[in-house]
């Protein structure tokens, strides 16, 4: 077997190993905290912060494994070639532009309202950094801590969870 499909494989199967041990995890965090709630503590989160990073610094050795075989296949430049790959029909390409010039000679070359293709950038850019903003606003003053908490009581209250 060539070296580069042995990597491919070890990178398959490190991802699918480590994304089945984080869903095993949170079903162990889950049964445990039922069963403390069970036991006469109906006021215990089942799923806390200390509880999610334990489980999560139990697996992160096998997380830093298959990030370190990815860079290195990056590296090493190991692709699959025999993965489905779009089709490329360059004469499509011919096709759009033909259509596109005959629509413009047909309009006589005077498009009304034309914008600088640069504006549209900027607008694009400005409602980023807006929202990047706004993001940060609600990080400083406490709003991601509620997120979280209504987040989580929907989750355990209307789906059924808790």
């Amino acid at each position: 077997m060539d070296k580069k499909k042995i990597i491919l494989y070890a990178q398959a199967m490190l991802c699918i190993l480590w994304a089945l041990l984080m869903a095993a995890a949170a079903l162990s965090i889950f049964r445990q905290g039922t069963a403390w709630q069970a036991q006469g503590h109906p006021e215990v989160w089942i799923y806390t912060r200390e509880k999610a990073v334990a489980a999560f610094l139990k697996l992160l050795p096998l997380l830093l494994l298959a990030v370190a075989v990815n860079i290195a296949a990056l590296i090493l430049g190991v692709r699959d070639e025999k993965q489905d790959k779009p089709r490329v029909l360059p004469y499509l390409k011919d096709i759009y532009k033909a259509e596109r010039e005959e629509a413009k000679a047909a309009a006589g070359h005077v498009e009304s309202g034309t914008r600088d293709p640069g504006t549209l950038k900027r607008v694009r850019i400005a409602l980023f950094v807006l929202a990047a903003v706004f993001v940060a606003a609600g990080i400083f003053n406490g709003s991601m801590e509620d997120m979280l908490i209504k987040a989580i009581n929907i989750c355990t209250e209307c789906v059924g969870l808790g």
